[in-house]
């Protein structure tokens, strides 16, 4: 009896000891699970700040950042130092973009271009059909011969825009449109250049700039960098009003 019971005894006291090591264990394991979930936590949300944080530098899906639009070699309009840059992305085809230019433009030109505050730039993203890449041609070879006539050019194609499911935008259409907006320009050197695509690059390059902005419809206006979702003159007057604001440039913005 005392060796069976000293038998018992052993056995407990190895079960007992065993049990300890298992708990001992279980909260080993219990605290390597906790550190590796508030590790992964940790670069988790460092992985998501540093998205917003590049994001935010570059513009995001809300903004493009200026840098990243690659305005140099894009026809503008206003003073080269005005404190705030408005970014237009069009298609000669949208009735939205005609809508854009004949009633929003001329608005914006004369109370934030004229008076110097707003650096205005036109860039095209054709995309709605094939003769939408034949009228962007034609800007780049208006801008080509004669810059200050691309915006003469933008208004009259604006104003004779035919229908969006019509393929209207021709180069012989274009030729007459842009030796009548925009006097003295070479007619035989403009058409020529729309019928042997000469200007093909350029326009797949603006593509490229859209693109990489997140541009998605037209027509899209950035204000500093930023998307601008409501692209009426009031919507673009308070985005501008605000890049004003935040420039320090803003005295006499708002009549």
């Amino acid at each position: 009896m005392t060796k069976d019971k000293g038998l018992q005894t052993g056995r407990r006291t190895e079960e007992r000891a065993s049990g300890r090591q298992r708990r001992q264990e279980e909260v080993r394991r219990r605290r390597l699970r906790q550190l590796t979930i508030a590790t992964l936590v940790v670069v988790v949300a460092a992985v998501v700040l540093a998205v917003a944080a590049t994001r935010n530098e570059n513009g995001g899906p809300s903004g493009a950042g200026e840098a990243l639009l690659e305005l140099e070699g894009q026809p503008f309009l206003g003073s080269p130092d005005a404190p705030v840059t408005v970014v237009e992305f069009s298609d000669f085809k949208c009735p939205y973009c005609r809508e854009f230019t004949l009633e929003v433009f001329p608005r914006l030109k004369e109370e934030y271009i004229d008076t110097g505050k707003v650096r205005f730039y036109f860039i095209n993203y054709p995309f709605l059909a094939a003769d939408s890449d034949v009228a962007a041609m034609a800007l780049e070879a208006v801008f080509a011969q004669d810059p200050e006539g691309v915006w003469p050019f933008i208004d009259a194609v604006m104003r004779q825009q035919g229908p969006k499911d019509q393929a209207w935008a021709t180069p012989e259409f274009l030729t007459g449109v842009a030796t009548e907006a925009v006097p003295g320009l070479d007619r035989d050197r403009f058409l020529a250049a729309l019928k042997e695509e000469q200007f093909r690059d350029e326009i797949e390059r603006d593509r490229q700039i859209g693109e990489r902005a997140g541009v998605e419809g037209v027509p899209s206006v950035f204000v500093n960098g930023q998307l601008v979702e409501d692209w009426s003159y009031e919507g673009l007057k308070s985005a501008i009003d605000q890049a004003l604001a935040a420039t320090g440039a803003s005295e006499g913005a708002s009549r």
